[in-house]
């Protein structure tokens, strides 16, 4: 298949790849795909690409294909498929090559803390110009325990000149329930954070695992209730405690349906909300650092498909497929 007229020279070696994958087929996909979400209000499960960042994203279509997927939360940080120095190249590349195989890209990961910082304006304009209308924030951390009405209210500032941001360019910030020392851990922090700034620019990225974490029993169900007005994304990983002899106890992330985290009772109840954001499918417990090929890359595959076809089956246990 031949490069379009209006591609680019110095992407012409990434787009051959699309010769293998049917291009035109698949955009004819993804093009359908993008208006039946719109038309339904019905969420978009996506693969969160940290799992896959031992490819570049030239290599992601191939894979992805392969496993059903249809959509991916793009990361866009230090380390990821996209560097946030490059977003301007980078990200339209990606975005063209992901959509010509069929693959949407409904939200993006950034490390995003600081309008002034980290190519902050280039991503969410970038992303604007594509269409990605999600991304995801990157973290503040308590420093200082002793210090903690201090470190939200240098937060509160800095997410003030990022919903302006976003609100001029029409994107929409979520912000991260990490659990740990994060800003954010205590789901009640995120509230309070982001209720008085604009809804369309700031909202609430929830993580059922992570509130798990934090809250195994009423916790997560209290933080989801309480920001449950604004989230507009939602990250989907399970885990269990776990220790080995008289150590510590840890989270161990464990294949999706396998674990702790109740996520198809939350789903139901996201539902009953009118939930329609993206979904973003995390395989935690894969193998970063392994070779293309390896016994571990194919494990790591296999989990990601199997993972991903555990989402859809709880999507249509609870009416959200």
């Amino acid at each position: 298949m031949q490069a379009s007229s209006q591609t680019r020279p110095d992407r012409r070696a990434i787009l051959k790849t699309m010769a293998a994958v049917g291009a035109a087929a698949g955009l004819n996909r993804w093009a359908r795909a993008e208006a039946a979400a719109r038309d339904t209000g019905k969420p978009r499960p996506c693969l969160f690409t940290k799992p896959l960042q031992n490819r570049p994203f030239a290599q992601l279509p191939e894979v992805l294909i392969k496993s059903g997927i249809d959509a991916v939360d793009l990361t866009c940080r230090s380390k990821g498929h996209v560097l946030p120095e490059r977003v301007a190249e980078d990200l339209p590349a990606a975005h063209e090559l992901l959509a010509k195989a069929g693959i949407a890209i409904p939200m993006i990961t950034t490390e995003i803390t600081d309008v002034s910082k980290g190519h902050a304006e280039a991503i969410v304009k970038t992303a604007a110009g594509l269409g990605i209308r999600h991304l995801k924030l990157g973290y503040y951390s308590y420093e200082n325990l002793n210090r903690i009405e201090a470190a939200l209210a240098e937060v509160k500032a800095r997410l003030r000149d990022i919903a302006a941001l976003c609100k001029a360019h029409g994107v929409t910030a979520g912000f991260h329930n990490h659990c740990g020392l994060r800003v954010g851990a205590g789901m009640w922090d995120i509230h309070g954070l982001i209720q008085d700034l604009p809804r369309e620019a700031i909202t609430s990225y929830f993580d059922l695992r992570h509130a798990t974490v934090e809250g195994g029993d009423g916790g997560w169900r209290i933080g989801l209730g309480l920001l449950a007005p604004r989230i507009r994304m939602l990250a989907v990983k399970d885990f269990f405690w776990s220790r080995e002899g008289q150590g510590a106890w840890k989270a161990k992330d464990v294949p999706l349906g396998e674990g702790m985290v109740r996520c198809e009772e939350a789903l139901k109840r996201l539902k009953a909300l009118r939930f329609a954001g993206p979904i973003s499918l995390h395989v935690e417990y894969a193998a970063i650092e392994r070779s293309i090929g390896s016994r571990e890359d194919q494990a790591a595959v296999e989990s990601i498909r199997r993972d991903w076809a555990t989402l859809k089956t709880m999507l249509g246990r609870a009416g959200l497929a």
